[in-house]
């Protein structure tokens, strides 16, 4: 399994509909897909798909936002294909006024990744470890931001008075740049 170190993007036209594509580690899935609604809200369609390992369990979903059925499917196809893990691909579509059909939906959806697969940059998975920390009160901020920064999972578990318990979710070269060792 692979999984992404940048978060590369794409563009191209078919038939006057204008297809963006997003691929993006699966940290980064909610704020990516809050930020292309806000942006990008005069498109006609915003569709994902997405793998991702949790509780040694692998969850994959595939929204298809009003497109036709199917239609989409090439996202999550193309991601098993390419055993990506922890990442999801974004294609928001402004239509072009030209029906394409479930047929040169797929096609220009499938476009859409592997115009960005042809920029990632990609590192062998390696299953995360869980930690348990106490970090002063002062440090919490900055343990979330590098957490953010590098993917780890920063979850407050217990706060008191001087500084809080937390758990930290990532790849054991990950939690060691997110604690600044």
């Amino acid at each position: 399994m692979q999984s992404l170190l940048n978060a590369p993007t794409s563009k191209h036209q078919i038939k006057g509909s204008i297809f963006l594509g997003f691929l993006v580690p699966m940290h980064a899935f909610s704020p990516t897909l809050k930020q292309l609604q806000q942006e990008h809200f005069k498109a006609r369609h915003i569709v994902y798909a997405y793998r991702y390992l949790e509780d040694n369990t692998l969850k994959e979903a595939l929204h298809e936002d009003r497109e036709p059925r199917n239609s989409t499917k090439p996202l999550l196809d193309m991601l098993r294909r390419e055993d990506l893990i922890n990442v999801a691909i974004f294609v928001v579509r402004y239509f072009g006024g030209v029906l394409l059909g479930v047929g040169g939906l797929m096609k220009a959806y499938g476009l859409s990744l592997q115009l960005c697969l042809e920029q990632a940059k990609l590192e062998p998975f390696v299953v995360p470890m869980h930690i348990c920390e106490w970090v002063g009160l002062g440090a919490l901020q900055a343990l979330k931001a590098r957490g953010l920064k590098y993917g780890v999972q920063v979850v407050v578990k217990e706060t008191q008075s001087t500084g809080a318990w937390v758990d930290l979710i990532g790849a054991p070269h990950l939690l060691e740049k997110a604690l600044g060792h």
